[in-house]
């Protein structure tokens, strides 16, 4: 069993999975209005995230860990290439979805992810807030 800090520092897979799940449903449901944006921006040199963002971001990761976890269960069972593909296409709407009911937008909470990689004081406190939700 993984801890919480071994999940978070390891490949950016789990943590910006949100963002190109959140790319896929755009473009399919035409949300992008027709604009070319860049998938992933670089976050600042040293991101400043409140307390408040932080939060944010646990309750969303919280949510986005869950899901995964259903749809990795999920697929376990699928043969069907395009079963599998519309489960996925669910759970990426549902991350979306996840991240945007906790009050951010899915841009940010990659951001915020990215810094979590690399700034171990940001990584500890979020840590604590995800082991405080568990």
């Amino acid at each position: 069993m993984k801890t919480l800090q071994t999940m978070l520092i390891g490949p950016f897979a789990g943590c910006l999975l949100v963002l190109f799940l959140a790319g896929a449903v755009q473009a399919q449901t035409g949300q992008m209005g027709g604009q070319q944006q860049p998938m992933m921006q670089q976050p600042g040199p040293g991101l400043e995230v409140s307390d408040a963002e932080l939060e944010k971001v646990a309750e969303a990761y919280m949510e986005i860990h869950e899901i995964r976890v259903d749809l990795q269960e999920s697929l376990a069972g699928v043969t069907d290439p395009q079963s599998a593909q519309q489960m996925q296409e669910e759970a990426g709407a549902a991350m979306v979805q996840a991240v945007q009911d906790s009050g951010l937008n899915v841009e940010m909470y990659n951001q915020v992810m990215q810094e979590v990689q690399t700034n171990e004081a940001l990584r500890e406190q979020l840590t604590s807030m995800l082991e405080a939700r568990h």
